[in-house]
């Protein structure tokens, strides 16, 4: 008996696939359904998720994400998709794994789907880590960290500490821990993913990809946990890094590499000569993004 067709109709709309043979390929190879994101979300419940630009997206229960592509975006992930599906299927890997990339007809926006690779929180430590002045601290003990940025026209964030709010100072300390943060690992799983990112930084360089995070996520370990998409080869960054601490608890680590669809450009380069006056800035060449990006994470101890 054959299995019944379930056709891909995100949200329940009718949409127009890209690279869906490399993406259906994927979903068969992580056990995900065609039909995994076709109810559960709705296009209203798009929220901002923080990422760059103010990325829109919706979760879909605790497993999966939809977020709005940008033009720019869009068209990388048109251009990579090949090389991306044989990269996740060919060895560990942290990339964030993507299961669908199409274009709403109504709306005429585009999206792509993904796993929600650290699950739901409460968190007991939640960081984006760039290896950079950039990283920062996103959730602590459960409670979400308000983002409150030193712009440079925010005159009174530059005139010192002492004008600074709460809200400023917590993030700031934020900033400051996520620096120095170890990664909770037990010796095994560290070489593992020092190996992954090696290997993920040296692909991102190769297609001028830079500006990636390291989404590094600390918890309670859920009860009778195990690699989700089973032990293949990609399941990496696709299941929770398992560890006690000192006075017996098990804890989880979940780990990815995220935000990957952003390319070196003019513009980058513009604004790199901008933040010329930043100390270790994000906005640097690919290849120097990847190296420092690899290296900080292997330097730690």
């Amino acid at each position: 008996m054959m299995a019944e067709e379930r056709p891909v109709k995100p949200a329940g709309r009718e949409c127009e696939l890209f690279n869906d043979n490399i993406f259906c390929a994927l979903r068969a190879y992580a056990q995900v359904p065609d039909d995994f994101v076709n109810a559960g979300w709705s296009l209203d419940q798009l929220q901002n998720g923080g990422g760059k630009g103010g990325t829109l997206m919706a979760r879909v229960g605790s497993t999966y994400i939809v977020k709005e592509l940008s033009k720019s975006d869009h068209a990388v992930l048109l251009e990579l998709a090949g090389s991306y599906g044989q990269h996740v299927r060919s060895g560990e890997t942290l990339l964030c794994p993507i299961y669908l990339h199409f274009r709403d007809v109504v709306t005429g926006r585009v999206f792509f789907a993904m796993r929600n690779s650290i699950g739901v929180g409460p968190f007991a430590a939640l960081y984006d880590l760039k290896g950079c002045a950039d990283d920062k601290l996103i959730e602590k003990g459960g409670e979400p960290i308000k983002a409150v940025h030193k712009r440079i026209w925010n005159v009174g964030m530059w005139a010192g500490k002492c004008s600074w709010s709460k809200d400023r100072r917590i993030y700031h300390q934020g900033k400051v821990e996520a620096r120095s943060v170890e990664i909770p690992l037990m010796p095994d799983q560290r070489e593992k993913v020092l190996k992954a990112i090696e290997r993920d930084t040296q692909w991102l360089a190769s297609h001028r990809l830079m500006d990636y995070s390291l989404l590094v996520a600390v918890k309670s370990a859920p009860s009778g946990v195990s690699a989700s998409g089973g032990s293949a080869p990609s399941a990496l960054g696709q299941r929770p890094l398992l560890y006690k601490t000192n006075e017996g608890q098990d804890m989880a680590t979940y780990i990815a590499i995220i935000d990957f669809l952003q390319r070196w450009t003019a513009g980058k380069r513009v604004a790199r000569v901008i933040k010329c006056m930043e100390c270790n800035k994000a906005t640097v060449p690919p290849k120097c993004y990847a190296r420092r990006f690899s290296h900080h994470f292997a330097d730690r101890k």
